[in-house]
């Protein structure tokens, strides 16, 4: 039938679906989720890293600058120019930088100075204790001239900024030959507000820099554990309740478009929460009604189809119900060659009507008790076009009229009404001529008894590649040999 093709495609499209693994929308709401877990995850390691950089940053800073406002004051400022002119130092001094000693191993600095300025950049040294020099302490005053010892390009810009500003200043150095480390320093004031040298700390952030590492490594495995647990969790969830229905409703529009039968009552199991379920329960509804009226027009369609079969049959008073046998005998034939269901019906209604021509032969011709006349006999012979004439108007079902057309051809090219042979009859006749053959033969007429069964398989297999296409011969001597008791013919005769 004409409504088959578009049957076929639906079921050979949801074929392809059902083989896909996982659903295209399925792919692309898990490629969606893992886009925005990663820009999520991104944001939320970029403002959890700038977190705790500040954080870190903030606590040394203070930390720091705490301790050299402590260092400085432990120190006398006015004994200052008297170490710069004399360059001796007292016991006052020396108690100084044993303080300074003790701020070192206290809070393990780096280096620990106080120093003044001279115009245009020449540092004086007060001041100096660096725990990793051999000796622990260097003569002052020390005139510092070569600040690259230090790896600090900026170290001379940077004193003289607190020096003449008073500023105070803290900063970080990553990534040098010396380590990674911060350096803190504060103005120092004399008695009378003048700022006469600098104070200065230096300390290891090694620690800091390794912490932030673990902190990026800590936040990245994080990001990827939550990242992998959301987009499962997601994509079950997503795909449970909303592309499981989608697809249920997709596939099954796809079946009941193949007129399969009763509407599917899971759709009935998606709730109706939402607009999705309310459309699974729509198309559950859609589908019954459908389901109804289809079962309706095909007892319809059958029901006529028997009708005018068995009006065709009433002309011939030893035929009745050879229509209603051809076509079980078709039908079981296009099976077993591997038919699928729409086409076995198609050739079930084709073969029920192969001799709806009939209706033009008079009834003397059908009805004669004795040998027909030639002249007879091509009367006869018509009732293929005449059938054929009437079926194709039946537009729906483009194929119907060539069980009536083409059940008299032979395979060897002898038979009536075109003389066709081979392949080139069309496959619907091919299967109804061995059909009609086996029910002639069956069946009682007026000029003879029903033959043994043994002599009918005889028969068909004699006219095997010169009456029949051997393929459907063959799949009828099988269908004969398992029918033992012959039996076949008495149970398609209950049926008619």
């Amino acid at each position: 039938m004409q409504y088959d093709n578009n049957i076929k495609l639906f079921m050979e499209k949801n074929i392809e679906n059902k083989r896909k693994k996982l659903p295209v929308i399925t792919k692309k709401v898990i490629v969606c989720i893992v886009l925005a877990d990663i820009v999520l995850s991104s944001l939320v390691f970029a403002i959890s890293y700038i977190a705790f950089n500040r954080q870190f940053r903030s606590q040394y800073d203070s930390s720091m600058q705490e301790i050299c406002s402590a260092v400085r004051d432990c120190l006398n400022p006015d004994d200052f120019s008297t170490y710069l002119e004399t360059r001796k130092q007292n016991e006052n001094y020396y108690s100084v930088l044993k303080i300074l000693q003790s701020f070192v191993d206290r809070f393990d600095l780096n280096v620990i100075y106080v120093s003044d300025v001279k115009a245009p950049d020449y540092t004086h040294i007060t001041y100096f204790y660096d725990p990793i020099n051999s000796n622990g302490v260097w003569e002052a005053p020390y005139p510092f001239l070569y600040e690259e010892d230090y790896f600090e390009p900026n170290y001379n810009a940077s004193t003289k900024r607190v020096f003449e500003e008073g500023a105070t200043i803290t900063r970080h150095t990553i990534k040098t030959r010396s380590g990674s480390h911060i350096t803190a320093q504060l103005p120092v004031y004399d008695s009378q507000g003048k700022i006469v040298a600098v104070v200065g700390t230096q300390k290891n952030i090694q620690e800091f820099v390794d912490a932030r590492l673990s902190f990026v490594r800590f936040v990245l495995i994080i990001a990827l554990i939550f990242t992998t647990l959301f987009t499962l969790f997601f994509a079950i969830f997503f795909n449970k309740r909303f592309i499981r229905p989608i697809l249920l409703i997709t596939n099954e529009t796809h079946r009941f478009a193949s007129f399969s039968g009763e509407p599917n009552s899971t759709l009935l199991g998606v709730k109706k929460g939402d607009e999705i379920g309310v459309l699974s329960h729509s198309v559950y509804q859609m589908e019954d009604v459908i389901s109804k009226n289809i079962a309706a027009l095909t007892r319809m369609t059958n029901e006529t189809a028997q009708a005018l079969a068995s009006a065709i049959d009433a002309k011939d008073t030893y035929t009745h119900g050879h229509s209603t046998r051809v076509a079980e005998y078709s039908r079981e034939i296009a099976k077993i060659s591997g038919k699928n269901e729409a086409e076995c019906q198609e050739i079930y209604f084709s073969a029920l009507l192969h001799d709806v021509g009939k209706i033009g032969v008079p009834g003397k011709i059908i009805n004669k008790l004795g040998a027909l006349t030639a002249e007879e006999f091509e009367v006869i012979k018509t009732h293929p076009v005449i059938g054929n004439q009437i079926l194709k108007n039946i537009t729906q079902s483009p194929h119907i009229g060539d069980g009536a057309y083409y059940h008299h051809e032979r395979y060897d090219g002898s038979g009536y009404p075109k003389g066709l042979a081979g392949k080139d009859i069309p496959e619907i006749g091919r299967i109804i001529a061995v059909a009609d053959a086996y029910d002639a033969m069956t069946s009682k007429r007026s000029y003879r008894d029903i033959l043994p069964q043994h002599q009918v398989r005889s028969e068909i297999e004699n006219g095997i590649g010169t009456q029949f296409d051997p393929d459907y011969a063959k799949i009828m001597l099988d269908m004969i040999d398992a029918d033992k008791d012959y039996k076949m013919k008495e149970h398609n005769e209950n049926i008619s």
